[in-house]
């Protein structure tokens, strides 16, 4: 202590040596502390040499003193910033508070049944919370109290903070001070009555050469009682910066019952604030209250509740004050909407012995008060135009038009409309006009007649004009055979045979251009006369010959050459001279002709497992049989796709289906069917025996025959395959079993009683 009060001095003595006067100890700062330390260290100048030289160069007793205070706080380290014990800034919420529970709402109302109330839904929405933002500076209408944490901050020359909680007699303590109350201050008194006890250790809090802060810390939470019409009411712990707003979002907000209008916040048993819950639905705007350690919120029954239906923007039930009138009311609902007819608003009200209908016009919509239960329905605006005429059809610009000064007449609306088209059909016109029983009626205009132009037009009237188009069958002409885009066409005036061939791509290869037939539809009434009319007509490659005009609806018809047709192929594989595809020679050639164009079978074909083709489908054939005769049947005709493959000899024998061991066994000449089902392992217990059959190389198939209890099985060919199905055996269920037993029970009773009888 003696040591660092010799060095400042030292250094006061120092500074006043250069600055020729005496230096103001309150400016010296730490950094300047620390360098003349060392210089002082190293003169080794004692402690009274240093006093005196400072009495010397001017400096006062009280200046000695607080250079000896300054060093008291340089000796404990007070002097720079402690991390560990200096708070982070960052506020919190001291204890546990309350959070909202899911709530189950049930919207009926004694208003409408199914109707929601204004302002309920912000009580379930889940985006919203209410919650207190500790992070946004201390409102000033923030009082303290116990459990307070309160941030002090002395800056400047020197720097000292102390974190001090407000204790729950309401006080706080600083260094060796005594105890002050801060209990029920805001924090601009608190730092005030601070400042006051702090100068007793800082003086240069008392010239401001010192800086003084104080900021509110952790913050306390409150207890406030709901009660009334609430959806939980109850005793809730929140945070002390929150609102009446807060309480009631975690108390789930009034219930159907409860008023939005007059939520009363009581203290001490007196009424400090009065909330209305419209202020901040309908403007965003809301008195900001701090609630208070006590504080009680009561939310009374609704006195006057409302149900608004029909054009307005939010039909809902509202809630209304005593001097609130209807036009409050659709204000609240967002007003009318689009569609409102405000001319008239039907008001149902109960009397207490019956309802009573009150239909009031805008003008009385200020002036008339609502009561409890009155139900407010606004209806829409009429489905019609008041002044609309409407023309359709044959005109440039069809479409609706406003009936006014310039639209009078048929004539102004044919000109408003930009005139009539081309096609128009003038001498009928149809205006539809509704009469004054509101049946409709037609009205004959000829446009060809100039007074037609004139008739004077009427509200709602609907003018029809066809087009010359729309009164006849759609026409066109068709064009088919021989021809490479066959179809239907639209017909065109003086179009021609030869020009429904060019529009249709031009005759197919192989049109017959000599024998073309017209059929075209006769108008004639006479029953003993044709019904279609047949024109032959000839034409040639550059379609300049001969000119027919065409008709509607004539049908063209193109043959083609006799005996014309594109290349056909078939294929023939496997054990033949030439394989490969041919085409089709002419309508007559047949399988046999296909061979003999492939040169012939190859040694060691096996003619009898030839397989023949069809469509990708096998179709059974003897080969060999055909070869051997042409004109013997199976001697087919060939056609587009068909193929024939002539197998190498096949030296097996394939045995499927019921027997022990499936298999495929060498072909012996010697061996029968029966010596094959042996090769197999024989039959199962399932194989149906009497119906086995086998399937040849070339898809014939033969079966096993029997006379009198003597079998005849099929003859053995190589490549065939034996195929013994199964047999199934039908099982009676259990109420066969017993409807059988039953009827025979009856049967030997009624045997039993006739010969009792006899």
């Amino acid at each position: 202590m003696q040591s660092r009060f010799l060095f400042v001095l030292f250094i006061m003595l120092s500074l006043t040596a250069l600055a020729q006067s005496p230096v103001d100890i309150e400016n010296v700062t730490d950094a300047q502390v620390e360098q003349f330390l060392k210089e002082a260290e190293e003169r080794g100048l004692t402690e009274q040499e240093i006093e005196a030289a400072a009495r010397l160069n001017g400096y006062s007793a009280q200046e000695i003193a607080m250079i000896r205070e300054r060093i008291e706080r340089l000796k404990s380290g007070e002097n720079t910033l402690n991390k560990e014990t200096v708070s982070d800034g960052k506020r919190e919420q001291l204890g546990e508070v309350a959070k909202r529970t899911d709530l189950q709402v049930d919207d009926k109302t004694e208003v409408g049944k199914k109707t929601e109330i204004y302002g309920r839904s912000i009580f379930r929405n889940q985006n919203l919370t209410f919650e207190p933002n500790l992070r946004l500076p201390t409102p000033p209408n923030y009082t303290l109290g116990p459990d307070d944490e309160l941030m002090i901050d002395i800056t400047g020359y020197a720097f000292q903070h102390y974190d001090v909680k407000v204790s729950p007699e309401g006080t706080i303590q600083l260094e060796s001070l005594s105890p002050f109350q801060v209990s029920g201050l805001t924090i601009e008194q608190a730092k005030v009555k601070i400042k006051d006890r702090l100068k007793l250790l800082f003086g240069g809090l008392r010239n401001n050469s010192l800086g003084l802060d104080v900021t509110l810390g952790d913050v306390r939470s409150i207890q406030v009682n709901i009660l009334g019409e609430i959806e939980k009411p109850g005793t809730y712990t929140l945070s002390a910066f929150s609102t009446p707003l807060n309480a009631l979002y975690l108390s789930g907000g009034p219930t159907v019952n409860g008023s939005f209008r007059t939520i009363k916040v009581l203290r001490q048993n007196q009424l400090v604030q009065e909330v209305d819950l419209y202020q901040l639905l309908n403007s965003g705007q809301y008195t900001n209250l701090l609630l208070k350690d006590g504080d009680v919120i009561f939310v009374p029954v609704a006195e006057r509740k409302v149900e608004l239906e029909g054009e307005v923007k939010r039909a809902m039930i509202y809630e209304l004050k005593a001097e609130e009138s209807l036009a409050d009311a659709i204000q609240y609902a967002g007003n009318f909407s689009e569609q409102a007819y405000t001319n008239s608003v039907k008001i149902t009200r109960y009397t207490g012995k019956e309802k009573k209908l009150v239909t009031l016009g805008e003008e009385q919509f200020d002036d008339f008060l609502l009561k409890n239960g009155d139900h407010i329905f606004i209806g829409a605006v009429l489905d019609r135009v008041e002044n609309q005429v409407e023309v359709l059809g044959a005109v440039f610009r069809p479409g609706t038009y406003a009936l006014e000064e310039e639209l009078k007449t048929v004539g102004d609306l044919i000109k408003i409309a930009e005139g009539l088209k081309e096609d128009a059909f003038k001498t009928r016109v149809i205006l539809r006009r509704e009469n004054d029983h509101l049946d409709t009626e037609i009205i004959t205009l000829n446009l060809m007649n100039s007074t037609d132009w004139e008739i004077p037009l009427k509200r709602e009237d609907i003018l029809i004009i066809k087009s010359y188009s729309e009164l006849r069958e759609v026409r066109s002409v068709e064009i088919k055979g021989a021809i490479v885009e066959p179809g239907e066409y639209e017909f065109q005036e003086n179009m021609s045979v030869n020009d429904l061939i060019f529009m249709a791509g031009g005759l197919a290869d192989g049109a017959e251009k000599g024998n073309i037939e017209i059929a075209r539809r006769v108008k004639e009434g006479d029953l003993s006369s044709k019904n279609v009319e047949i024109i032959p007509f000839d034409t040639s490659d550059d379609l300049i010959s001969m000119e027919l005009t065409l008709r509607p609806f004539d049908q063209v018809y193109v043959r083609e050459i006799a005996n014309y047709e594109e290349q056909q192929i078939v294929k023939i594989v496997g054990q033949v001279k030439y394989p490969g595809e041919y085409v089709i020679q002419n309508r007559g050639e047949t399988i046999a002709d296909l061979v003999s164009r492939a040169g012939g079978l190859l040694k060691g074909a096996y003619v009898e497992g030839a397989k023949f083709y069809k469509e990708e489908k096998l179709v059974a054939l003897d080969l060999k049989n055909v070869l051997s005769s042409a004109n013997k049947i199976g001697n087919l005709v060939l056609q587009e796709g068909d193929s024939l493959f002539i197998p190498k000899k096949m030296d097996y024998v394939f045995v499927k289906g019921q027997v022990l061991n499936p298999t495929i066994v060498a072909y012996d000449p010697a061996f029968e069917f029966k010596d094959y089902i042996a090769q197999a392992g024989g039959y199962t217990d399932s194989a149906y025996v009497r119906k086995a059959y086998v399937r040849y190389a070339n898809g014939l198939t033969d079966r096993t025959r029997s006379f009198l209890g003597i079998k005849d099985r099929p003859e053995t060919a190589r490549g065939m395959e034996i195929v013994v199905p199964t047999r199934t055996k039908y099982r009676w269920t259990a109420a066969e079993r017993i409807a059988v037993s039953s009827a025979m029970v009856s049967i030997a009773t009624i045997m039993v009683t006739i010969v009792r009888i006899l």
